[in-house]
């Protein structure tokens, strides 16, 4: 009867190592596929930070206006400064 005990014991103690084991690779690969997604998303963050910082540039603003919204310079004498002060 001790031996059977034991034998159950040991089946039970092996199952719960084996299900731990399997717990913990699955951990393992959900933390790796999350790194890999803030890898990615950190990538495509600074990407975005260089893509806003381009588009912001004077120059950029100025193409755009000029392409895609028809807007020209104007000239000195077509600009008219109101006095803030009063």
């Amino acid at each position: 009867m001790k031996i059977f005990i034991a034998v159950i014991c040991s089946f039970g103690w092996f199952f719960l190592i084996t299900a731990v084991h399997v717990g913990v690779t699955r951990s393992g690969r959900v933390v790796s596929k999350l790194q890999q997604e803030v890898e990615i998303k950190e990538a495509r963050n600074q990407y975005e930070q260089l893509e806003i910082s381009r588009l912001s540039s004077p120059e950029e603003v100025t193409s755009y206006a000029q392409e895609h919204l028809g807007m020209v310079q104007a000239k000195p004498h077509e600009v008219i400064v109101l006095d803030e002060r009063k």
